[in-house]
């Protein structure tokens, strides 16, 4: 049993205790799970029947999609329905990231379209915070696109079960929403933003947003005269998304950094249920616990700009991300003497600082100047 274990049941190839891939074939391990698997109404998902490979056929196939302009190298990870490789740049000699449809999932329309707006979303975005793409093809019954590959981990990973001090957690939150306003600029929602959408890069760890799977151009015509499917991550949902709710808009995102933001701070969500059911009514039903209560170590501003992104209600949250991500910077910390510093305070005090440099410089100058004389 312990042999059958450390074997790929797709392709038969031996694994390591530690693998959540194989290097073979690329299906997911045992040891691969998605607490926070991104839930699509199975309504909504419409399916048209396509032949199955298995994992092996289906990197063959890519390969010969891909030809001699890219060199599949490893598989990188795999979502809800898309798998990520790591692919090396013939032409230009770089390497680069390929995203593609699993292969059990190609002849589900619903994922289908999800892909194709990712696609469409990431090309019409600019931004340091958000990663571009490259080329965009649909070839031999497959569809993928290229983009850079980023070095780092996810917010996820960064997290795990522990609180992140105020300071490191007001910096993430503050580039998250200035990408976010990048995003809505171009009437663009995410509508799945959670912390394993959120890349960390390098060692100065760049905040990146991914994943715009679910992202939703926002059109001056709204349908209100029926629901429209459950899509999002539980955890993380908005109130209007969980109720299924046609009129969403900016706002469903800027709920979902409110999140982020809570659980950065106290190492959990706002909100967490028996089951995807009971969290959706959750985050309809019940007011989160205050910040402060929790962690009381928390700047009242910082608190205060989290909690008001998570009101039930999409009027009383921060209108658009970059009013989100000015109350952000305006908050104030406690310096080592315990007095409050915030931007003003530290913009004062290094002028106050540079001057008494200046003043020090001038009187030695004059010093040395007698002494010379």
């Amino acid at each position: 049993m312990a042999e059958a274990s450390l074997t790929c049941a797709t392709c038969g190839a031996p694994l390591r205790a530690e693998d959540l891939f194989c290097p073979q074939c690329g299906t997911a391990t045992a040891r691969r799970t998605d607490a926070e698997a991104t839930l699509v109404n199975p309504a909504s998902a419409a399916s048209t029947p396509a032949p199955r490979l298995s994992g092996t056929a289906f990197n063959d196939r890519l390969r010969e999609v891909l030809g001699a302009e890219y060199e599949l190298l490893s598989v990188l990870g795999q979502g809800g329905f898309a798998r990520v490789y790591r692919a090396k740049d013939r032409r230009l000699d770089r390497l680069v990231a390929i995203k593609v449809i699993r292969p059990d999932v190609m002849g589900t329309k619903e994922f289908v379209d999800s892909f194709r707006n990712e696609s469409i979303a990431l090309a019409k975005l600019r931004h340091p915070g958000i990663v571009p793409i490259y080329d965009i093809r649909e070839r031999g019954g497959l569809i993928y696109y290229v983009m850079p590959l980023v070095q780092g981990t996810t917010l996820e990973a960064r997290m795990g079960r522990t609180r992140l001090p105020p300071l490191e957690s007001r910096r993430i939150l503050s580039e998250l929403a200035d990408a976010l306003a990048a995003a809505h600029r171009v009437k663009m929602m995410h509508l799945d933003i959670k912390p394993a959408n959120v890349f960390l890069e390098g060692e100065l760890q760049k905040v990146l947003l991914m994943d715009f799977g679910l992202a939703k151009a926002l059109t001056d015509e709204v349908d209100e005269s029926s629901a429209g499917p459950v899509v999002g991550t539980p955890e993380y949902m908005s109130p209007e998304q969980a109720r299924g709710l046609p009129e969403i808009d900016f706002r469903a995102d800027i709920y979902s950094l409110g999140i982020i933001g809570y659980r950065m701070l106290t190492g959990r969500p706002p909100f967490r249920g028996r089951d995807a059911a009971d969290t959706l009514a959750k985050q309809i039903n019940e007011a989160p616990v205050p910040l402060r209560e929790l962690n009381p170590t928390i700047p009242k501003g910082l608190a205060d700009a989290i909690m008001r992104c998570l009101q039930k209600d999409p009027w009383e949250r921060y209108p658009n991300a970059l009013d989100l991500r000015g109350a952000l910077e305006a908050v104030t910390f406690f310096s080592g003497s315990g007095a409050m510093t915030g931007p003003e305070e530290e913009s004062r005090k290094h002028r106050t600082l540079a001057l008494l440099i200046a003043a020090v410089a001038l009187l030695v100058g004059l010093v040395v100047g007698q002494m010379l004389r």
